[in-house]
């Protein structure tokens, strides 16, 4: 085998040397190599690529930085979901989280399960790809399905390999971590900026987020920010691949990666309960910012079992530190009207600095919590961020109340409308019962626009309350009425953008059903279930029907109860949603699902059947083979009655599989269940 090129061996050497010495800086913290060796390396390296470009690699050390400014962030979908963590506030919490965890494990409280602690990290999310080693993208969380591409950005952080530092890596690898500006960073960014008379950051956090959406990579590396890995993805027929979470950090590690040296093996909840707590005061002396420790379950196996609800791991949670408080004035006392009309009152304060922003208004809820509190003119409140996030207030400090002051309550009628409001007997909300009025109206606009219904993008809340004030907009319908010249005349709109916002609303037709349905904001129909009532009702006239001649058939949905059932009874019987509905398909809206395929065969494999999953089966995860049930018509539920069709038990079954046994009902294995997938595809 002929030897390579002189200057290609040398372009290989220097970014070995290279790599090596920047992971022990950044990685390892114990630099290897003086900074003026370094350098005079990296100027070689630059020196050799500019006078032979062909050597230029993806993972050279001189890529970290380069290129022009972006013209914006394309929108990609994760290889694997960047689900978000339920959260726990109190000892009680977990608890109830760890007893959720034994059940679905079929476990006894006997039996511990090993978990691993790690510190919350009060950074941003993001979602790394290698393929064959090497870095190939970089994108934000979004809304865990989707996120923003940031591939240039993230190269230009010291601490996220460009190729891992690995042998033999596998062929894809997924990496999940946060990253981070340490407080020290923080502090020179503002102290630079306000040299500049540029206005400062709010937090850590926020400036890190901000930094990761910049355009141009140049200014994302002189912020210089960090990250820490947390979890892995790897192929399943990964040889040698880790079996525990704690396995997986040291991977990680092995891989290059800088990793949370402060993360611990727990072998039982008491020992979660003493992590959490010495943290609590210790967290005050690291050099960035934590709100809590996330607590995982430790056997990938087992995590593997427990699966995943519509939102969050069963098998993780966040265990948060309380929430910081300060005092302040009360100042007056708003009320907001939702789209479905509740009146939210609100309580406006003299802004106080609170876990890391200044905050001036806070939520109360409702009537029973603004009584709860006997809250008056000019008081003095506490006010903490329930979850570190949204401002609320905890208690009055009636000592300090000013004398004569008058007792603060909900007004009669609606400060929109002027509609007496009503509050229904056993509701906790107030509502504005006029569908006229035109909070109720802006608030419905803004649903039906929203990304998760019909998505029109460039129709933001400032030009629906012009539409709205100004009388050119009275009903959803009512927004594709409008022209291009009538939108161009309006504040801050111009002739290309009103173009832009028409066509937008006329490809907004073709949204699929589920979204419509979930557009029309009904009450208690999120995006989920609207999904679950679009397959099962396939238009708008079906759901009617149904809501009107046969209830029970909405509630034989999964996961729809009566709550849900009532509210579209009461939706599809008011006459102005029914004239709504009418308008909508005079414009072009089908309000149905796409129709089937010609010789397409309706009924599913599965359909009818319920199934009850148990143990680990030998080479599918349990989400797996739901997801396969599910797709061929099947329901999995989590508990076996007679009305169960089959159990599906791999190794270690527990309970259940004695439940069906002493039931007569139908088990099956693994090759079991794929043959009936296949005999009904058949």
């Amino acid at each position: 085998m002929s030897a390579a090129p002189p200057n290609q061996a040398r372009a290989g050497e220097l970014r070995q040397l290279l790599q090596r010495a920047a992971h022990a800086y950044y990685v390892l913290d114990a630099p290897e190599m003086e900074d003026s060796v370094y350098d005079r390396l990296y100027r070689e390296l630059l020196e050799l690529e500019a006078a032979h470009p062909e050597l230029i690699t993806p993972d050279s050390p001189s890529q970290r930085v380069g290129g022009a400014p972006a013209e914006g962030f394309s929108s990609v979908e994760h290889r694997i979901g960047l689900l978000s963590l339920d959260n726990a506030f109190n000892p009680s919490d977990l608890d109830a989280w760890y007893g959720r965890l034994l059940k679905v494990l079929d476990r006894e409280p006997a039996t511990p399960l090993e978990m691993v602690g790690e510190l919350k990290i009060d950074g941003n999310a993001l979602a790394l790809s290698y393929e064959h080693g090497l870095l190939v993208q970089a994108a934000t969380r979004g809304d865990g399905e989707r996120g923003e591409q940031i591939t240039a950005n993230v190269r230009t952080i010291a601490s996220v390999p460009l190729r891992l530092q690995l042998e033999n890596p596998p062929a894809w690898v997924e990496v999940r971590g946060e990253a981070l500006i340490p407080d020290d960073t923080f502090a020179a960014i503002n102290a630079e900026r306000a040299a500049r008379g540029e206005a400062l950051f709010a937090n850590p956090r926020n400036a890190c987020a901000g930094t990761l959406r910049q355009l141009d990579p140049k200014v994302v590396a002189a912020r210089r920010l960090d990250f820490f890995a947390y979890t892995l993805h790897l192929p399943k027929d990964t040889p040698q691949g880790p079996s525990s979470q704690w396995q997986s950090l040291q991977w990680l590690q092995t891989a290059g990666f800088k990793v949370n040296p402060n993360a611990e093996l727990l072998p039982n909840l008491a020992a979660v309960q003493a992590f959490f707590s010495s943290w609590d005061t210790g967290r005050r002396a690291l050099p960035y910012a934590t709100d809590g420790v996330v607590v995982k379950l430790n056997d990938l196996r087992l995590q593997d079992a427990a699966g995943f609800t519509q939102k969050a791991p069963r098998w993780a949670i966040a265990l948060k530190y309380a929430a910081e408080e300060a005092p302040s004035i009360l100042l007056r006392l708003a009320c907001q009207v939702g789209r479905t009309g509740v009146i939210t009152p609100v309580a406006e304060f003299e802004p106080v600095p609170l876990a890391g922003t200044t905050v001036s208004r806070a939520t109360l809820h409702n009537a029973d919590r603004l009584a709860e509190l006997d809250l008056h003119a000019g008081d003095t409140i506490v006010v903490r961020k329930a979850g570190e996030i949204i401002p609320e207030v905890v208690r009055v400090l009636s000592e300090l109340r000013p004398a004569g002051a008058g007792r603060l309550e909900l007004p009669q009628v609606c400060p929109e409308c002027g509609s007496e409001l009503v509050r229904e007997e056993g509701e906790a909300a107030t509502r504005c019962v006029n569908s006229s009025c035109p909070a109720i109206l802006r608030g419905a606009l803004r649903h039906w626009v929203s990304k998760g219904a019909l998505d029109v993008d460039g129709l933001g809340a400032k030009l629906i309350e012009q539409l709205v004030d100004r009388g050119l907009v009275g009903s959803i319908a009512d927004l594709y009425g409008l022209d291009a010249a009538l939108l161009a005349s309006l504040e801050r709109m111009g002739t290309k953008s009103a173009d832009n916002l028409v066509t937008a609303l006329a490809a907004s037709k073709q949204q699929p059903w589920h979204r419509q349905l979930y557009g029309l904001g009904i009450h208690h129909v999120g995006e989920v279930n609207a999904k679950a009532l679009a397959k099962a009702f396939p238009s708008a006239a079906d759901l009617a029907t149904a809501t009107a001649n046969t209830p029970e058939s909405i509630t034989a949905v999964f996961g729809i109860g009566a709550e849900i059932a009532q509210s579209l009874q009461q939706w599809f019987a008011t006459p102005a949603n029914q004239l709504l509905l009418q308008a909508l398909e005079q414009l072009g809206f089908s309000l149905a699902a796409e129709p089937e395929e010609p010789g397409a065969i309706s009924e599913t494999p599965l359909s009818g059947q319920t199934f009850v999953l148990t143990g680990s089966l030998p080479s599918m995860s349990r989400s797996a083979a739901q997801a396969l049930i599910e797709a061929a018509g099947g329901k999995v539920s989590g508990s076996v009655s007679k009305k169960t069709s089959y159990v599906v038990a791999g190794e270690e079954a527990g309970s259940k599989l004695s439940k069906a046994e002493s039931l007569g009902v139908a088990v099956l294995d693994e090759a079991g269940l794929l043959e009936l997938l296949k005999a009904g595809s058949a």
